[in-house]
């Protein structure tokens, strides 16, 4: 009896470890064949679920993108864009700066060591003055001729006497208008005085 279970206790020992050789040997050329393969360049293809499985998936997947890229695209510039009227209400008007409509009868002071009292009756051509009066100092009166320019708000004249050339520049922007002036003598004598308009608020401005 004692052989007979000896017997069967080394049959079962020669069982297990024939099922481990087996085992082993079909491991190890599994491995040996992965390795071959490896080396070779063969390798199993491994499919990335986050990726498309074929070249139509991946076309869809595309074309699908590219619809949504555009629908953003488009609600972007509409929101971005600004209304078609804001240049227009923003930008202010400009308002150019006119000049004083100069002309008809003017009277001035010039004051120099003394004062002289000018009647003058100017005409107007685009920004050319030109007329003619008289000037009077104390009990003298000679007839004067004038010409000038108008450049914005100053206004240059120049009268012209028998003897003398009085050179006025007067701010037109004020009234009654102010300014200087600068006379020359024939003789190359020159003296510097002021000058300012006489009469009413206005008079003279058409």
């Amino acid at each position: 009896m004692r052989e007979l279970t000896s017997l069967v206790l080394a049959a079962a020992i020669l069982a297990a470890f024939a099922c481990v050789i087996v085992l082993g040997d079909r491991a190890e050329s599994t491995s040996v064949d992965e390795y071959i393969s490896a080396s070779r360049g063969e390798v199993k293809p491994v499919f990335d679920p986050r990726f498309p499985a074929d070249p139509r998936s991946s076309r869809k997947l595309w074309e699908a993108r590219k619809d949504s890229s555009a629908d953003s695209a488009s609600a972007d510039s509409e929101m971005e864009a600004p209304p078609e009227n804001i240049s227009e209400a923003s930008a202010a008007p400009v308002v150019e700066e006119k000049a004083p409509d100069i002309s008809g009868r003017l009277s001035f002071v010039l004051k120099d060591l003394t004062s002289k009292r000018v009647e003058l009756q100017l005409y107007r051509l685009d920004d050319t003055l030109f007329g003619h009066g008289t000037i009077s100092e104390n009990s003298s009166t000679q007839r004067v001729s004038a010409v000038g320019d108008i450049r914005g708000n100053a206004l240059e004249l120049d009268l012209i006497s028998e003897y003398t050339i009085y050179r006025l520049k007067i701010d037109s922007s004020k009234s009654p208008m102010t300014g200087t002036f600068t006379a020359y003598r024939a003789d190359a004598s020159s003296w510097p005085g002021v000058v300012y308009q006489e009469g009413a608020e206005g008079a003279g401005i058409a």
